[in-house]
C-alpha cells in the first residue's frame, strides 16, 4: 500500500486529536505514515507521542533545497494563482517538502487544512510527481479560506468533514471531493457501563473561543436553580470574559473552570456527569465547528448531549441522537437543561445506547479510513 505523507501547519496539537487518530488508522489498514509539520505543538496528547518523534519538520530540510527546480514548471502556474502566499517563499517550502518527502519515499502527500499546508504540500506534490490531496476543516473554509477554489482544482481529490462542506467545495470543482468525517479511535471505548450514576450536572469541554457558545451557555445557566452546576474544561483567548460574564450574572460559585486537559481525562471524568452541553454557533468571522469530535465523544462516552443546531451537529445527531435547540437561544438551551436535569437516569439510558450505536457504526475512525485508504490506492 502507498506511503503517505501527512502534512500539518503543527503537529502535534492538544485540540487537534482527529489528525493522529486518523493516522494511526490509516497505518491499522497498512499504509506506511510519515508526518510533515511546519512547527511543533507545546501541549499534545500522549497518544501522538510516537508521531510526534517521527514528525520531520520542514525546517530540518536544506534552506534552499535545489535539486527539485528543474521541475519548476509543473508548479508554476499553481504557485502564481496562490494571492495568500509570496512567490518565492512558497516555492522554498515546496523545495523543503518535496525534498523530505522524496528522502522518505512518500507516494502521496495529504494536507489537513486548507491553508499553506496544502498549498506547500501540492507544489512538492508537483515538484515529485506524485498525487496529492487536501481536508478542509472549518476556519481554512469559512472563517479564512485562502485561494481554496485553486486549490480544489489542483489537488487529485479533497475530503470535507461535513456534508454541508462537501457541496460547497464540490461545487468549485470536477475533482472528486470526499465527505469523510473525523473519526474516533472505538479502541479507546468500551460498552457503556450499565451503572451509570452521575453526580454533577453538566460539562463543557472545548476552546473557550466564540464559535462554542459559551456567552449563551451561561446566560442559560443563570435561568436555571442556583444549585445547578457546570464544569468548564479547556483554555482560550475568552477565559477572562467568561469569568467576568459569571461574576456579572451571579453564577461564579456554580461554575468549575479547569484548564485544558488531556483526552483520558474526558474518558476518566465523562459518566461523572448527566450532559455535556455544547451550544455551538457561528462567530463574527463565519468560523464554526464542523461535526465536532467532542459530541462524538460523549456519545461514545454514553454522556447524553445538549447542543444548538448547527449544520455540523445536525449530520451527527440527526435530531434523534440528542438534544439540539437554535444556536444563540439562551432561553431554550435554559428550558433543555432544566427539563434534562430533571430526567430520570432511567429514561435516558434510551438516549445513552441509541447515541453509542449511531457513533460506533458511523464515525469510527477505522471505518472513515477506508474510505480514505481507497481513494489514495485508485490513484
Amino acid at each position: 500500500m502507498k506511503k503517505i505523507g501527512y502534512v500539518i501547519p503543527v503537529f502535534p496539537t492538544l485540540s487537534e486529536t482527529f489528525v493522529g487518530v486518523e493516522m494511526r488508522s490509516m497505518e491499522a489498514l497498512g499504509h506506511a505514515v510519515q508526518p510533515y509539520a511546519f512547527s511543533p505543538g507545546q501541549h499534545y496528547q500522549p497518544a501522538d507521542s510516537e508521531l510526534k518523534q517521527r514528525c520531520r519538520y520542514l525546517s530540518s530540510a536544506p534552506a534552499y533545497p535545489l535539486d527539485g527546480i528543474w521541475n519548476l514548471h509543473r508548479c508554476h502556474r499553481f504557485i502564481h494563482q496562490q494571492q495568500g502566499f509570496g512567490y518565492l517563499s512558497l516555492l522554498r517550502q515546496g523545495l523543503q517538502l518535496a525534498y523530505l518527502a522524496k528522502q522518505d519515499n512518500c507516494e502521496h502527500l495529504h494536507a489537513h487544512f486548507a491553508w499553506h499546508s496544502a498549498a506547500t504540500a501540492i507544489v512538492a506534490a508537483k515538484l515529485l510527481n506524485i498525487p496529492v490531496s487536501f481536508v478542509g476543516h472549518g476556519a481554512d473554509i469559512y472563517a479564512a479560506p485562502q485561494d481554496v477554489a485553486s486549490k480544489l482544482m489542483a489537488v487529485n481529490f479533497a475530503c470535507a468533514v461535513t456534508k454541508e462542506m462537501q457541496n460547497e467545495l464540490q461545487s468549485a470543482t470536477n475533482r472528486p471531493v470526499l465527505h469523510i468525517p473525523c473519526g474516533i479511535d472505538a479502541t479507546q471505548y468500551p460498552a457503556l457501563h450499565p451503572d451509570w450514576r452521575p453526580q454533577k450536572d453538566f460539562l463543557f469541554i472545548g476552546r473557550l473561543v466564540e464559535k462554542k457558545g459559551l456567552d449563551t451557555l451561561l446566560d442559560a445557566l443563570a435561568q436555571l436553580p442556583p444549585d445547578t452546576t457546570l464544569d468548564i474544561v479547556g483554555d482560550g483567548p475568552l477565559l477572562a470574559d467568561l469569568k467576568q460574564q459569571a461574576d456579572q450574572l451571579g453564577i461564579r460559585e456554580q461554575i468549575q473552570f479547569h484548564g485544558r486537559k488531556e483526552a483520558h481525562w474526558y474518558r476518566q471524568h465523562a459518566n461523572d456527569y448527566k450532559a455535556l452541553v455544547a451550544p455551538f454557533t457561528v462567530a463574527a468571522n463565519g468560523d464554526k465547528d464542523t461535526g465536532p469530535l467532542v459530541i462524538k465523544e460523549a456519545m461514545a462516552l454514553g454522556l447524553p448531549v445538549i447542543t444548538s443546531d448547527l449544520p455540523g451537529c445536525n449530520e451527527i445527531l440527526e435530531q434523534r441522537y440528542g438534544i439540539q435547540v437554535p444556536m444563540d437561544d439562551a432561553d431554550a438551551l435554559a428550558k433543555a437543561m432544566a427539563a434534562h436535569r430533571q430526567q430520570p437516569l432511567t429514561e435516558l439510558s434510551t438516549l445513552r445506547h441509541k447515541a453509542f450505536n449511531r457513533v460506533m457504526e458511523h464515525f469510527t475512525a477505522l471505518t472513515l479510513a477506508k474510505q480514505l485508504s481507497a481513494q489514495v490506492e485508485a490513484l
